[in-house]
Parts: C-alpha cells; sequence; structure tokens
C-alpha cells in the first residue's frame, strides 16, 4: 500500500512501509493512503506500527493539528493533487507554478557588469525559491520582479561605465 506523509509540515509520497521505515519518521506524523477518509496520525494505522519512532506527545485540549500549508518535497507519481485530498473531497486546482528566479542572469551581470547591485539582484534571485517553499506565492512573484529589476539595473551600469572605464584606461597608457 502506498501512503502520503506529513511530518512537521512537510509532505512526501507516496512511499511504502519501506520507504516510510526510511525516513525516520516519529508518532507525530501524519498519513493519508486511498480509502482512507482523511489524514490520520501514524499511531492509528496499526499495519505501520514499529516503523516510527515513538516520542512524547505535549499535552492538548481539544482537536490535534492537522496537516496545513504543505510543502511538497517529491513529485506525486500518482494522480493524486498534491495535497493528497482524499478521493471523496474536490480535488485541488494544480499548484501555482514558481515564478521565474533569473538567478541565472543576475550572476551573469554581477560577474561582467557591476558586482554591487550584482548582488542585490542574486539576493532577490535565492528569495524567490524561499517564499515559494514557504508558499507565499505573492512574495516570490514581488521578489523575482524586484530581481529581474536590479538584473537590468546592474546590466545598465555596467554598460554606462565602459566609456567611463575606456577613459580611465586610455588616461593611464603613455
Amino acid at each position: 500500500m502506498q501512503y502520503w506523509i506529513n511530518h512537521n509540515g512537510v509532505q512526501s509520497g507516496p512511499v511504502d512501509a519501506e520507504g516510510i521505515k526510511e525516513l525516520g519518521l516519529t508518532s507525530r506524523a501524519y498519513v493519508w493512503s486511498q480509502g482512507m477518509s482523511d489524514w490520520v496520525r501514524i499511531t492509528q494505522v496499526p499495519e505501520l506500527e514499529g516503523l516510527y519512532e515513538v516520542v512524547d506527545e505535549p499535552v492538548t485540549t481539544g482537536q490535534p493539528l492537522q496537516p496545513q500549508n504543505i510543502t511538497q518535497v517529491q513529485q506525486p507519481t500518482s494522480t493524486q493533487p498534491v495535497n493528497a485530498q482524499p478521493l471523496n473531497e474536490q480535488p485541488n486546482e494544480a499548484p501555482e507554478p514558481c515564478p521565474p528566479t533569473n538567478l541565472v542572469w543576475a550572476i551573469i551581470s554581477t560577474l561582467l557588469c557591476c558586482l554591487p547591485t550584482g548582488i542585490v539582484a542574486i539576493i532577490y534571485s535565492l528569495k524567490v525559491t524561499n517564499k515559494y517553499r514557504e508558499g507565499d506565492i505573492e512574495g516570490a512573484k514581488r521578489a523575482s520582479e524586484i530581481g529581474a529589476w536590479w538584473c537590468i539595473i546592474t546590466i545598465i551600469l555596467g554598460i554606462l561605465s565602459m566609456p567611463l572605464i575606456s577613459l580611465m584606461q586610455l588616461s593611464v597608457m603613455p
């Protein structure tokens, strides 16, 4: 049987029982499989007993926390939606793709044009993926746009500085 796993807010799967053992899960993990109506704690699935480490549970009142804001780790190989919703619920829309990071342009413009502004472009390019993984799609889009603008600024400054560099080299020559 194949299971989807949510451990510490990170989703993976589908995996079989052997794969679950290799993941090093704790009793705080949630699992879902075809035929289950909802996510359940791994401790509630008898066939998975012994494949996880039992940890002390904090004393809480009310319902246990259910997995939310799941970050996809591995692309599902089945036809299940990314959030692995049970079959009797409405399937979720496909997740929005990650905006372009512009990292290659940021690195090239940094190396060839202008170091200070290029570093800013690289920083914003790296923020895109981080924000996307956190589920902040709008933040990822903003970081992508700002990073692109810093790439453009870096290239323009590099082009504008070429005549200045040429004049400085001519003045140094005897």
